[in-house]
């Protein structure tokens, strides 16, 4: 399957987020669907973390849409301090590495947005790369744009940057009460940052917890040590059991 590669950066918490999407060809057809069906053209208007969602409907349709096919995908993510933007390319490979070595047999195309500068690296076995892709015509990139958001609110949440409260029957229907958007988030697309590997020893009838190591989890040589140190916290291990 191919690889999808974005990033979402924040200078005031000096990180940048590269959230690389693994996409099964129908999931890239159901969400050129989505934005048709809220009100999009397909090639020529696109999905954008950045639009403006208060008071606007089918941009908030869309992202929730988006969710969706996230949460049935898979997620690995990269993460280095702002001032190595010049080495975005050398993460991409690292994702890209990280991914392959779960899934040896697959082989694809791993494509990137048009900010990430391309640059000479070697990839993984099987995969070839299309750089600088227009994210209007490469709907696969609006996933990732849309999953990198996501994977940077909750990091910005952990470190204590930024929190905003959401309504808690969003994730428990008949709560009256508030929770962290960070968290339902989390909530949400827990199951493609999982891969394939369990944490720990199995049990005396042999099954293990529902903790799972991450699908694609790797940091550059120069990430701010306490933004790696949330990172691990937050996806670090991946809850995979009930939550409610």
């Amino acid at each position: 399957m191919d690889i999808y590669i974005d990033e979402s950066i924040h200078d005031r918490a000096n990180f940048i987020v590269l959230a690389a999407i693994w996409v099964p060809p129908d999931e890239i057809r159901i969400a050129t669907e989505a934005l048709s069906q809220c009100g999009f053209v397909p090639g020529r208007d696109e999905f954008k973390s950045s639009m403006k969602m208060n008071g606007n409907r089918h941009a908030q349709s869309l992202r929730e849409h988006f969710r969706g096919i996230i949460g049935r995908c898979k997620i690995a993510i990269g993460i280095c301090a702002v001032d190595e933007r010049h080495q975005l390319m050398s993460l991409a490979a690292s994702i890209g590495t990280a991914i392959a070595l779960q899934n040896p047999t697959e082989n694809g195309v791993i494509y990137l947005d048009q900010g990430i500068k391309p640059q000479w690296t070697s990839l993984p076995t099987g995969y070839l790369l299309n750089p600088d892709c227009d994210s209007k015509t490469v709907i696969g990139i609006q996933l990732a744009d849309c999953c990198a958001h996501f994977i940077a609110t909750i990091l910005l949440d952990e470190l204590g940057v930024a929190r905003k409260m959401v309504p808690a029957r969003r994730v428990y229907p008949g709560n009256d009460g508030d929770l962290e958007l960070a968290w339902e988030l989390w909530a949400s697309i827990r199951y493609a940052l999982a891969g394939n590997q369990p944490i720990g020893d199995p049990d005396d009838d042999g099954f293990h917890q529902p903790l799972f190591e991450p699908f694609g989890l790797v940091f550059s040589d120069g990430c701010d040590p306490r933004v790696a140190e949330a990172a691990r916290r937050c996806f670090g291990s991946v809850w995979v059991g009930c939550i409610h």
